[in-house]
């Protein structure tokens, strides 16, 4: 078991070392990267600025706080680019006949999947996120403690999780719709809706539905109201009865994460390789 997770380690460290290799490769489009993607995030934060400033604030959240939800879901977007962006092109892997290369190779089909090619882009996406969570911090006045940052480490990761585990299964129908059809621009678009206002300004219908259906209020709005103390305006779950909500989006995370997993195992079953 030692030895195994080792080798999965090391080969990790490898693929990022080539990946490093081959984007330094175009500096320019990196340079690109760099400069348009936290511009868009700059540019979301600024417009939530400007609807505070103008109309006050949405349903209790004022700018402080929601500098500091919006930073969360930032952070968790740009980690689950890093890690798990491949689940949005399955599809031209299914077409393509790629997974042919991974079922030849004594590893896990489903590591190989997404951890052959890591997106390190997306750190052009983590930085901002951490800025803009940064200022949040400042201006809720955040107390950190030891438990603090505990409950920040199972905030990021559970809610990478569960955004990579949306991705996957999304990704896993191509299985049987043998297209290459993207759920990508419609998920994203629904992810920033969803992660960086407040849930309580949709109808209660669709706050049932990302509570409990579509675990999507997890990645930030519970566990970032649990941290801040807001009552929310009576959202479909009332987050002052969770005192330790980020630790609940973790373990949210890794059900969202193992249902994803297993969802995939049962679409390989189908996979018919290239040309059939």
């Amino acid at each position: 078991m030692i030895a195994t997770i080792q080798h999965y380690w090391r080969v990790t460290i490898v693929n990022i070392r080539i990946h490093l290799l081959t984007i330094l490769e175009y500096p320019a489009s990196i340079a690109g990267w760099a400069l348009s993607n936290p511009i868009q995030f700059v540019v979301g934060f600024a417009t939530i600025q400007f609807v505070v400033a103008r109309f006050g604030t949405i349903n209790g959240w004022g700018y402080e706080q929601l500098a500091f939800l919006y930073g969360i879901a930032v952070i968790s977007h740009a980690l689950s680019m890093i890690f798990f962006v491949q689940g949005w092109f399955m599809g031209y892997y299914v077409i393509e006949g790629d997974f042919d290369r991974y079922l030849l190779r004594p590893m896990s089909v489903l590591y190989q999947f997404f951890f052959n090619n890591f997106n390190i882009i997306g750190i052009t996406d983590l930085i901002p996120g951490i800025c803009v969570f940064t200022y949040g911090c400042v201006k809720v006045g955040f107390h950190w403690s030891i438990l603090a940052v505990f409950e920040l480490l199972a905030l990021i990761i559970g809610a990478t999780l569960i955004r990579g585990g949306i991705y996957m299964m999304l990704g896993t129908l191509s299985f049987w719709t043998k297209s290459t059809n993207e759920f990508s621009g419609f998920t994203q678009e629904f992810f920033d809706k969803t992660t960086m206002y407040p849930l309580t300004m949709y109808p209660r219908a669709l706050q049932f539905i990302l509570t409990f259906l579509i675990p999507i209020a997890w990645v930030s709005f519970y566990p970032a109201g649990a941290m801040l103390h807001m009552d929310g305006g009576a959202p479909a779950l009332d987050v002052s009865f969770f005192g330790a909500m980020p630790f609940v989006t973790l373990g949210i995370g890794i059900v969202v994460m193992v249902v994803a997993s297993l969802f995939f195992k049962v679409g390989l079953r189908g996979y018919e390789s290239a040309g059939h």
